[in-house]
């Protein structure tokens, strides 16, 4: 391809990899979670162009596509396994943020392939659906926000032999 080709190949991916980021990362500003607006756009736009790479780079490396979606997915589990926090080994937070990541990559990958309606249709649903639960959390389960707690009898054991010891 020639470097216009990339560009004419290139740009209407770009515009939904932004615009599909962009709305993933205003849900996560408007309910103060991390991994906002930067976040979402460049995990999104990164995922579009790893994916779109192979088709630019020609006919030899298009068979490379699947491994490279794989390898996203790999990495991109690195990146959102880093949002995730164990406190005292009783709670762990980022798990929404984590799969927020990984939804924004899958994201890409679909418009890196071509498919850039479908993952703005999908990023609207999901940021609707997340907004709805989100709704129902705080009105029937309003305890505690993103955090779990991990109940189990290890823990507290060994939390009494510390104070023991």
């Amino acid at each position: 391809m020639t470097e216009f080709e990339v560009l004419h190949y290139i740009y209407l991916k770009m515009f939904y990899a932004v615009v599909c980021g962009l709305i993933v990362g205003l849900e996560r500003r408007m309910n103060f979670s991390p991994a906002g607006f930067k976040t979402q756009i460049l995990v999104c736009v990164g995922a579009m162009l790893f994916t779109a790479i192979p088709t630019i780079a020609g006919p030899m490396m298009v068979s490379q596509t699947p491994r490279v979606i794989a390898q996203i997915v790999t990495g991109v589990g690195f990146l959102g396994a880093g949002t995730i926090i164990h406190d005292n080994s009783r709670s762990v937070s980022g798990l929404t943020t984590a799969a927020w990541i990984w939804f924004t990559a899958a994201i890409g990958i679909l418009i890196g392939i071509g498919h850039g309606p479908a993952a703005l249709f999908t990023t609207s649903t999901l940021v609707g659906v997340i907004s709805l639960t989100r709704k129902v959390e705080k009105k029937f389960f309003s305890s505690s926000r993103h955090t779990y707690h991990l109940e189990t009898s290890k823990v507290e054991e060994v939390d009494k032999i510390k104070k023991v010891g």
